[in-house]
C-alpha cells in the first residue's frame, strides 16, 4: 500500500506545509502561507536577476512591502516574525533548520528530515570585508517554486533563461538541460503564436488589432532590444563552455550534451527572432499600402441579401431546404469563410449547391482541422511560376480555362487560392535557400528543388496590379478580381 519514494514525497508536502506555520502573526495569520511564499519567490527572483540584495535586511523591506500590497495592517515585530520564521525554525537566537519527523517505506520508522528555507550564498556575502550575510534559496524551497509546471507561463523567456545560466555556472547539468528544454517548449509555443498571427492578418488585417502574437503591447524598438538582451544571455551561457574542459570525461561529455541542445535552443531563439521581424514588416505594409483592409465592411448580409431579396422575393421549393440555410446559423461549427473577403471589396462566396446535399456536404467538410496538402501546392504553383519565368507575369483570370478536375485541384484546400491572394497583399523577393516560416518562398523553394530553371527566379521580386477591365475569376464557389502578379526587374 505504501509505495516506494513515500518518504522522498513526504518531504516535498512538509516543506509546503510547515511554511509561514508556527508563528504568531496575530491578526495576519491567515495570511502567513502566502506572505511566506512570497518572500522567498522575491528572493528568488532577486537571485536570478543576480541581484546581491538579499540580506536579512533586505527581506524585512520586500516583507513590508508585501503587506502593503495585500493592504494588510502590520506592525515592525510582525515584519521581522515573518522573515525571521521563514529563516530559521522557532527561536531565532538558535538558528536551528526546520524539523519535522516523517515515515520511511524502507525503514519502517518515522525519521527525522530537516530542511530551511534559505542557506547562506557565501560567493556573495563577503564576511570579510564586513558585508552582511546574504540568503539565496535551498533545494528544497527552489522546488517549492517549481512544484507546477505554470512556471513556464508565469516566467518569462528571460527568467528562464537567467534560471539556466545559474545552472550552468554551478555546473548543475542534468538540471541546466532540463530548463533548456523548458526554453525550447516556450520559444516553440512563441513561434506558433506569431505563425497563427501572421495567418490572422493576412485573412483579415483587422487582427492587427486584436494582436495575439508573443509580443503583447511593446513596441518594435523594445522587442529588438529585448531579443538582444536574450541573445546577449544565450552568449553569457555558452562562455562557460571553454571553463569546463578540465573537467572528468563522464562530466565533460554531459555538458558537451547540455551545450548542443542549447544550441538548437539558440537556434530556435533565432528562427522565432526573424519570425517576428517579418511579422512587424507585414504589419507596416499592411498598414502604408491598404489601409482600406481597415475600414471595409461587409456589404452582404443574410437578412438582405439571402432571406429579403432571395427566399422571401423567390421563394424555396422545398420546406426541408428552410432547415438546410438555417441550420448553420445554429451550429456550434463556424462554416469556413472562402476565400478571403477582406483581400477584394467584392470578392463574394458563392453557396450553388443544391439543398438536397447541402447539409450533408457541410458536415463533411472540415476546413478548421486539414492539413496543408504542400504536394499539391507546389504541383498547382508549377504552371504559376513557369509563366512568371517565360512571361513575366501571371493573372488569375487565366485559371478559367482550366478543366473541371484542374479547377477541383484548386478548391481542394483553401490554400491553394489563399497564396496568390498572398502574392497579391504584400511584394516578396523569391529567395531559394529562404528557411523561414513564408508560405510563398517556401512554396519557391520546393520547386526549385523540383526543377533547377526555377532558379532564374532567384531574387526576382513579385508584385501585383488589378486589371482595369477584363473578366473575374468566376467559378463554382469563387469570384476574384483581376489580379495579375508580375515579375519586376
Amino acid at each position: 500500500m505504501i509505495e516506494k519514494g513515500f518518504f522522498n514525497r513526504m518531504k516535498k508536502m512538509q516543506t509546503m506545509r510547515m511554511l509561514g506555520g508556527g508563528m504568531d502573526l496575530g491578526p495576519l495569520n491567515e495570511y502567513s502561507f502566502e506572505i511566506c511564499f512570497l518572500l522567498i519567490q522575491n528572493i528568488f527572483l532577486r537571485e536570478l536577476r543576480e541581484n546581491h540584495h538579499r540580506t536579512r535586511e533586505d527581506m524585512l523591506f520586500i516583507a513590508e512591502k508585501i503587506l502593503q500590497e495585500m493592504d494588510l495592517s502590520y506592525d515592525p515585530e510582525a515584519t521581522q516574525r515573518v522573515v525571521d520564521g521563514t529563516l530559521w525554525f522557532r527561536d531565532p537566537m538558535k538558528q536551528e533548520s526546520f524539523k519535522t519527523r516523517i515515515f520511511h517505506e524502507e525503514t519502517g520508522r518515522k525519521e527525522e528530515f530537516a530542511f530551511r528555507y534559505f542557506k547562506v550564498d557565501r560567493e556573495h556575502s563577503h564576511w570579510e570585508q564586513g558585508g552582511s550575510t546574504v540568503y539565496m534559496l535551498t533545494e528544497e524551497s527552489q522546488e517549492m517554486i517549481f512544484i507546477t509546471r505554470e512556471i513556464l507561463e508565469e516566467f518569462g523567456f528571460d527568467l528562464e533563461q537567467f534560471y539556466t545560466l545559474q545552472l550552468i555556472k554551478t555546473g548543475n547539468f542534468t538540471k541546466a538541460q532540463g530548463s533548456i528544454d523548458n526554453l525550447m517548449a516556450r520559444v516553440r509555443t512563441l513561434i506558433t503564436r506569431e505563425r497563427e498571427y501572421r495567418r490572422d492578418i493576412l485573412r483579415d488585417p483587422q487582427n492587427i488589432f486584436f494582436d495575439q502574437s508573443s509580443r503583447g503591447n511593446k513596441s518594435e524598438e523594445e522587442i529588438k532590444a529585448q531579443f538582444d538582451e536574450e541573445q546577449k544571455v544565450f552568449e553569457d551561457m555558452f562562455t562557460w563552455r571553454s571553463r569546463y574542459d578540465a573537467l572528468p570525461t563522464e562530466k565533460k561529455q554531459e555538458a558537451e550534451t547540455m551545450f548542443e541542445k542549447l544550441g538548437q535552443a539558440r537556434a530556435l531563439h533565432d528562427r522565432l527572432a526573424k519570425l517576428v521581424t517579418e511579422n512587424f514588416a507585414l504589419e507596416m505594409e499592411i498598414r502604408v499600402k491598404y489601409p482600406e483592409s481597415f475600414w471595409n465592411t461587409a456589404s452582404h448580409s443574410f437578412k438582405k441579401d439571402i432571406w429579403q431579396n432571395h427566399i422571401v422575393k423567390n421563394g424555396l421549393e422545398k420546406i426541408e431546404d428552410l432547415e438546410a440555410v438555417v441550420a448553420p446559423l445554429f451550429s456550434p461549427k463556424t462554416d469556413f469563410i472562402y476565400p478571403m473577403d477582406w483581400a477584394w471589396g467584392e470578392q463574394q462566396v458563392y453557396r450553388k449547391r443544391t439543398f438536397k446535399h447541402a447539409r450533408e456536404e457541410l458536415l463533411e467538410e472540415d476546413w478548421t482541422f486539414r492539413e496543408i496538402d504542400w504536394e499539391l501546392l507546389t504541383e498547382l504553383y508549377e504552371d504559376v511560376f513557369r509563366e512568371l519565368l517565360e512571361k513575366g507575369k501571371f493573372s488569375i483570370r487565366s485559371l478559367n480555362e482550366k478543366s473541371e478536375p484542374e479547377q477541383g485541384k484548386w478548391l481542394k484546400q483553401r490554400e491553394n487560392i489563399d497564396l496568390f491572394m498572398m502574392f497579391v497583399i504584400a511584394d516578396v523577393k523569391l529567395d531559394r535557400f529562404h528557411t523561414g516560416e513564408d508560405e510563398r518562398l517556401r512554396v519557391y523553394k520546393a520547386l526549385c528543388d523540383r526543377n533547377p530553371d526555377f532558379h532564374k527566379l532567384h531574387g526576382k521580386r513579385i508584385t501585383s496590379a488589378i486589371e482595369d477591365a477584363g473578366e473575374v475569376l468566376l467559378w463554382e464557389e469563387v469570384l476574384i478580381s483581376p489580379y495579375t502578379i508580375y515579375l519586376e526587374e
